[in-house]
């Protein structure tokens, strides 16, 4: 464990030091735009997008480790209801951001074993809540132009599982069934803080690239993961002054384990996949 949080305040420390850097090139190359005052007005973005996710790592439950590898066919199988949206504000270099995102799925299976039948119904939601603010650095170079943001912020985390299980024991020489019920919840909040940076690229004047990524968590309290990170890439096409599409490809990475023996719970997953989205501009 020592030798775990040592390489994550390592991690912390050269991501400080980066910014830093990155901070004294951006003062050297001032933008021009920024320094004439002419980003004034507030703009506001409503995206709600798709993600396509698939989940790839562990879970571990009451002191047992389970491996979860489910693709982006399998969750829409059981998938009752999503709802993903990211609003912005921003304003000259300030640009402040919620990102939603809501998944409620139902599976269901029954197992079979000689005289005992398990019928499972699951109800799992996650949610996971994004808020922060991004600040340009500076932008550079006129005829492919790139801007630098630092950023700072939070993720909510907000699991929610409910097993019911029925169980049917026929036994030989015995004219009725023995039926068991059993249901089982697990309910967990996380918090998370997190600091990144950002690049962006107009590759033309309506084509847009851009790359995003955090680290955070850093099992600072009992309440933040021990750690998480999230990388994205997003193409950016407007349509109209009004409208912009995004298309790219998103991965969100946890690592979180609490109690020991029996007692011992945790996840260590990264849920990931292609995005796509159609925002409103005003």
């Amino acid at each position: 464990i020592k030798k775990k949080r040592s390489n994550i305040f390592m991690i912390l420390i050269v991501f400080l030091l980066s910014l830093i850097c990155m901070t004294s090139l951006a003062e050297d190359v001032k933008d021009a735009k920024a320094e004439n005052g002419q980003d004034s007005k507030w703009e506001f973005t409503i995206t709600p997008y798709l993600w396509m996710t698939g989940i790839d790592g562990d879970v571990t439950v009451k002191g047992r480790d389970a491996e979860v590898d489910v693709g982006f066919d399998d969750i829409l199988d059981e998938l009752d209801i999503a709802a993903l949206a990211h609003f912005i504000a921003k304003r000259g270099r300030w640009e402040f951001f919620v990102q939603p995102n809501y998944m409620k799925l139902s599976p269901e299976g029954d197992v079979e074993r000689k005289a005992v039948t398990i019928d499972a119904d699951v109800e799992t939601e996650m949610l996971i809540l994004e808020f922060g603010t991004f600040y340009r650095l500076g932008t550079w170079g006129s005829r492919i132009p790139v801007s630098l943001d630092i950023l700072g912020g939070g993720r909510y985390w907000h699991f929610n599982n409910e097993i019911d299980l029925d169980i049917d024991i026929s036994l030989p020489f015995v004219d009725k069934d023995i039926r068991r019920e059993r249901d089982v919840d697990s309910e967990e909040d996380i918090i998370d803080p997190f600091v990144g940076f950002h690049v962006k690229t107009s590759i033309t004047k309506q084509l847009r690239f851009s790359i995003r990524g955090d680290i955070g968590g850093f099992d600072i309290s009992d309440d933040t993961s021990d750690l998480s990170w999230q990388a994205i890439g997003l193409f950016e096409y407007d349509i109209s002054q009004r409208i912009v599409l995004g298309a790219g490809y998103r991965a969100l990475d946890i690592d979180n384990e609490t109690g020991s023996g029996d007692d011992k719970k945790g996840i260590d997953a990264t849920i990931h996949g292609p995005i796509l989205g159609a925002g409103i501009r005003f």
